[in-house]
């Protein structure tokens, strides 16, 4: 109908507004979504991101992180939080320093002269019949096969439990477990996994340090 035609007929179409967001304020998000927890924001929460390991609900080492325990944010704001996360928060100056020193040699396992596989130690651990477990399992240098993870669980130290946490693994997690879970991670939130984005790269930074400690360590 013409606009001509609508004046001869004394008829005006009425006009709806139904603009998604009309004016008088922010608008109501849908409670059962969940937003970016920065203040301000109101993009879709879609990234997860650790809390500060002293503000956590769960304060188990080495359990794995709840969903409680976790801050929820849009890509550009995770991005800026995993910045400033500290992988080392709570630790002591003696268990960053080792940290730091391993690192001068990629987080590879040490031992003293004489005292390694190739040692006498090790050559006389390989041959001592009290170690044989069956064809697969054998007693190696004094630790369990690595895989193993049926195992009796060694008392771990804090950096460990902190790397397992780090992982969202529980703190009797093996050998096979970890490598496993450290492959999905960075997969996860490697950028070529996520169409080039590189919002998660300070967390895949994160991931990558864990797994190195778990390994320097001997439990990856």
């Amino acid at each position: 109908m013409s606009a001509a035609e609508e004046s001869s007929r004394g008829y005006r179409v009425k006009f709806v507004d139904i603009r998604v967001n009309p004016p008088g304020g922010r608008r109501k998000g849908n409670p059962y979504v969940q937003r970016c927890e920065h203040k301000g924001c109101d993009e879709l929460g879609l990234c997860k991101a650790p809390k500060p390991y002293a503000a956590r609900v769960i304060q188990v080492p080495g359990q794995a992180v709840a969903d409680q325990d976790n801050h929820w944010f849009c890509q550009r704001h995770a991005a800026q939080y995993n910045e400033t996360y500290d992988f080392f928060e709570g630790m002591t100056e003696t268990e960053i320093t080792n940290f730091q020193a391993s690192a001068g040699f990629g987080h590879k396992p040490t031992w003293r002269f004489g005292g390694g596989p190739v040692g006498a130690a090790g050559r006389a651990a390989r041959m001592n019949p009290r170690g044989w477990r069956g064809a697969k399992e054998w007693l190696y240098n004094g630790h369990t096969p690595q895989g193993a993870d049926d195992q009796p669980v060694r008392e771990r130290t804090r950096l460990q439990l902190r790397a397992l946490d780090e992982l969202g693994l529980p703190k009797n997690a093996g050998a096979a477990q970890i490598r496993e879970r450290y492959g999905v991670l960075v997969k996860q939130y490697h950028p070529d996994s996520n169409g080039g984005d590189r919002s998660m790269e300070q967390r895949l930074t994160v991931v990558i340090r864990a797994f190195k400690a778990l390994k320097a360590s001997g439990l990856a």
